[in-house]
């Protein structure tokens, strides 16, 4: 478990290449902004994702350890204590995981750190599940997402669960038409194709299980279940040994 948060937060955001999108949640007081706004009261896809999220933690039996990478202020550590599994945390702010450090249970807790998915201090296939949850849509170019494939299927030996932006979607271009005319960036920019998903997900040796949109055509939202080959199990560890 890493107990200086604050100075391991520091030395692994140097060189990573997805930093750059986790700036605007290591401001002051972030933890507590981003726990408020996916509490169940306000978030209202709070129990459609937990369903979706633990009908997938569910295809290991009980006793599967979960990597949560980001685990933001520690949303998910309930439920994959419902499923029975253990459970580390991880965040490239070290004030998401104090704050998820506080939050119960935590009985099955293996442990916390502060790291992004570009840089894991982690051994290939040392978990069962890797959780990317709310990272995917920030990453705006194909060689981001690249880096989030290839590190979660090189860390988990049996599954990747993350969500990410659907641009077949009104929302998505409703926002872009809304922006153009106003003159303003674009938002939304992370938003990727499903045909260009799976294709990524094929290049880092990633099947799909189930890709899941919530209004389909109509939000944005989306999540995907993954497998990984067998194959690239074993070059992982071979890369190892």
């Amino acid at each position: 478990m890493v107990t200086d948060l604050k100075n391991h937060a520091r030395t692994t955001s140097e060189g990573s290449r997805l930093a750059k999108y986790a700036e605007h949640w290591q401001l002051p007081d972030a933890e507590t902004r981003y726990a408020r706004s996916r509490s169940r009261t306000r978030f209202r896809r709070y129990d459609q994702e937990d369903a979706l999220v633990g009908r997938w933690l569910r295809l290991c039996v009980p006793g599967a350890t979960v990597l949560d990478l980001p685990c933001g202020t520690g949303r998910f550590s309930e439920l994959v204590a419902r499923c029975g599994h253990r459970l580390i945390r991880a965040d490239l702010s070290y004030r998401m995981v104090a704050h998820a450090r506080q939050l119960g249970p935590s009985e099955h807790v293996l442990g916390d750190l502060c790291c992004d998915l570009a840089n894991p201090p982690m051994r290939p296939a040392s978990v069962d599940i890797v959780l990317v949850w709310r990272l995917f849509h920030h990453c705006r170019t194909p060689e981001d997402r690249a880096i989030v494939l290839e590190q979660a299927r090189r860390l988990a030996r049996r599954y990747v669960i993350l969500s990410f932006y659907n641009r077949a979607s009104v929302t998505y271009w409703g926002r872009r038409l809304i922006r153009a005319m106003l003159r303003r960036e674009p938002k939304c920019r992370g938003a990727i194709w499903t045909s260009d998903l799976r294709a990524a997900a094929d290049q880092a040796d990633l099947e799909p299980i189930e890709i899941y949109h919530y209004r389909p055509g109509l939000s944005i939202n989306s999540a995907a279940c993954f497998r990984v080959r067998e194959t690239s199990i074993g070059t992982a560890l071979a890369s190892v040994g």
